[in-house]
């Protein structure tokens, strides 16, 4: 049973727009907050009674397209055992009828290398584009990241349709928060945790927020449930940075019962992250010593090959490592610059690969 009204005047109080000004100053800060928050803010605004013109009409068809094809997605991995969705159609779920959770990318979590590779494989004969690749290593265990592409139906008005699958379910920074490869069997666990993590890319904003909401609002979240999971995954502190967001917006019944459960498990996490030495700076490491180092890699798209029911090798030669995966071949560096002779020259060397298989 829903608690806290899920309104534009929330919305004013969460992204810090004078409750005096029109909607529009919400959509337009909602579009300097997030490339997506603007659906949930012109829906709102529509479901209160604000008549919607062309532009707003077309944003939500959007959203609710790019939605329907994820789902269509989601449906096309039937035959992947074990691959879980997280965040986005799940939290969708406990929004109130009509209102629009904001429709980004699609974030999937493998449990091994062959369900990721296999799901890879069939979304890439959907028409998707390998685009991204990161490789890791954390316990001994390989893990991949790949995101696979298609293009935008608006280009000059949204992002490409995304999907991110990974064999890990939390990545942590790579430094004092470890890997944590397994999702909590409990979804609402899962997309809370999920959501938490996302601090590890960048700051919370008001989506986060509201989805932190809407899982209050549900009476799913018991505390001392959430406060051992957040223990476990070492997720507390992120968690009580977003309650410490939600409650400068509002009251929540179920926020303070929260906030108390968290609270040692928080402070036990901040001390153990503070002990936990930096890692040095080597700007100058190389692929296969950042791998043993538990420091990600990332690849360079060269080639596209299904090779269905292979594994992600590693080709060594000269000054180059290649991974050459069920979906294509990819340069792997170590950092952001990359020499234009050589991923030339690694290019050449996958196609002369391709040529002579």
């Amino acid at each position: 049973m829903t608690v806290t009204p899920l309104d534009l005047n929330l919305l004013h109080r969460l992204l810090d727009v004078p409750g005096h000004e029109e909607a529009y100053r919400l959509v337009r800060r909602a579009q300097q907050t997030s490339g997506t928050l603007a659906q949930l803010v012109v829906s709102l605004a529509v479901g209160e009674g604000t008549e919607a013109g062309t532009g707003s009409r077309d944003l939500l068809e959007r959203a609710r397209s790019r939605a329907a094809r994820y789902a269509e997605l989601r449906a096309a991995l039937a035959h992947c055992p074990g691959i879980r969705t997280v965040k986005g159609p799940s939290l969708a779920g406990h929004y109130p009828t009509g209102v629009r959770r904001p429709v980004g990318d699609l974030d999937l979590v493998a449990p091994d290398e062959e369900q990721l590779w296999r799901a890879a494989v069939t979304l890439c004969s959907l028409g998707g584009v390998p685009a991204e690749l990161s490789l890791f290593v954390a316990a001994g265990r390989p893990h991949v990241m790949l995101a696979v592409l298609w293009p935008s139906p608006d280009p000059l008005m949204e992002e490409e349709i995304r999907v991110e699958l990974c064999t890990a379910a939390f990545s942590g920074d790579f430094a004092a928060v470890p890997v944590r490869p397994e999702l909590p069997a409990r979804q609402v666990l899962a997309d809370l945790l999920s959501v938490a993590e996302e601090r590890f890319q960048r700051a919370f904003h008001a989506k986060d927020a509201v989805d932190l909401l809407m899982l209050l609002d549900s009476g799913a979240l018991r505390p001392t449930v959430v406060a051992e999971a957040a223990d476990t995954y070492r997720l507390a502190p992120e968690l009580v940075e977003l309650l410490d967001l939600l409650s400068t917006a509002v009251d929540h019944p179920g926020a303070e019962p929260l906030r108390q459960a968290l609270t040692v498990p928080a402070a036990t996490e901040t001390a153990r992250r503070a002990a936990v030495p930096r890692p040095p700076h080597e700007p100058g490491r190389s692929v296969d010593a950042r791998l043993e180092a538990g420091q990600p890699v990332w690849g360079m798209p060269l080639t596209r090959v299904a090779r269905p029911g292979e594994k992600c090798v590693l080709d060594h030669r000269d000054h180059l490592t290649l991974a050459r995966t069920p979906v294509g071949d990819f340069l792997l560096v170590a950092g952001e610059l990359v020499d234009p002779d050589l991923y030339a020259t690694a290019l050449a060397a996958a196609t002369d690969q391709e040529a002579g298989a």
